[in-house]
């Protein structure tokens, strides 16, 4: 992952600013819920809510929200920055090169890198790089601060979180395999189509058409079937982490509902359990595809590497 590196450090001002805005978004989240609760606490043992209550609580939901467009904002931003610093590295590389060396590249190889390897990773960087650390940051402050408010209840109601661990780590790297067998079939494809127009002139002469044809086919045949086999996979082990993500709900209803119904908790606390309850078992179900997807953007980033000159401050690649 030099080449994601050499991006960040590039742009390393954006990508502070993107993290720390993240971080200010959830804080100010963390912080309604909590006046919300309070809200809910007093309607629940019959007091009567005030103005001074419900003004603080509509000046942080508004605030919020306009937290949540700044965030973004300033991933949209960052991201865009970063695809287009690959895209002109990639065109840099070669305007750089020596003539000799442009000469025997071959076209199709380099026609798939541009077709799929850099759609593919700016397509991540899009819409998965800030995502995934929006998602890390929310689970590390909503968990740390749910187990602050009641520490039994958010160990037991996220005890199956060990599971789905368990489980995210061995689909991911499942949905992985099949995905970069996908791209490496994808990427074989383009070159053999690359051969085939180089050589029509040769193919043409000794009748050997219908011969490539059938290669190509085979080729064209190979990368649909792992391209299936990887939708498969993905497809049924998702399934299957979205069923497991409802455990921790139903131990949150199980064991909170128990300890209001006991008196040991309040309503308004058990609302913020299960309110905040998608940023940590919710992150936790959408890990597998996340890793499967952030795997088959290293194996684009390693095989871009070579091919992308990325001008760091000293104005070396």
């Amino acid at each position: 992952m030099a080449l994601l590196k050499k991006l960040i450090g590039k742009r390393r001002g954006l990508t502070l600013l993107t993290t720390f805005v993240s971080v200010i978004s959830i804080s100010i989240s963390l912080w309604w819920n909590a006046q919300l609760s309070i809200i809910i606490n007093a309607v629940n043992s019959g007091n009567t809510v005030s103005a001074r209550m419900i003004l603080p609580a509509c000046a942080t939901m508004i605030l919020s929200a306009g937290m949540a467009y700044i965030v973004g904002l300033c991933s949209g931003w960052t991201c865009e920055t970063l695809a287009h610093d690959l895209r002109m590295g990639y065109a840099k590389h070669f305007i750089l090169l020596p003539l000799a060396e442009i000469e025997n590249l071959n076209a199709g190889e380099q026609l798939s890198r541009l077709q799929n390897e850099i759609n593919d990773v700016s397509g991540f960087l899009r819409s998965n790089l800030f995502s995934i650390v929006d998602d890390l940051i929310k689970f590390i402050g909503t968990f740390t601060w749910l187990l602050i408010l009641n520490p039994k209840l958010t160990l037991i109601a996220n005890a199956p979180v060990i599971l789905l661990t368990g489980y995210t780590v061995y689909s991911s790297r499942v949905i992985g395999l099949a995905a970069q067998e996908s791209q490496q079939a994808n990427t074989k494809m383009n070159g053999f189509a690359d051969t085939l127009i180089t050589v029509f002139p040769i193919l043409r002469l000794f009748d050997a058409t219908s011969l490539m044809k059938k290669q190509y086919r085979e080729s064209l045949n190979q990368w649909e079937a792992f391209t299936i086999t990887e939708e498969r996979k993905r497809a049924i082990l998702m399934s299957l982490s979205a069923v497991l993500s409802c455990l921790p709900l139903l131990m949150l209803f199980l064991i909170g509902g128990t300890q209001v119904i006991h008196g040991t908790e309040k309503v308004g606390t058990l609302y913020i359990f299960i309110n905040l309850s998608g940023n940590v078992s919710g992150v936790m179900m959408n890990i597998p595809g996340r890793i499967a997807q952030f795997r088959r953007f290293a194996v684009n980033m390693k095989r871009l590497e070579p091919s992308v000159w990325i001008e760091s401050g000293r104005g070396t690649k």
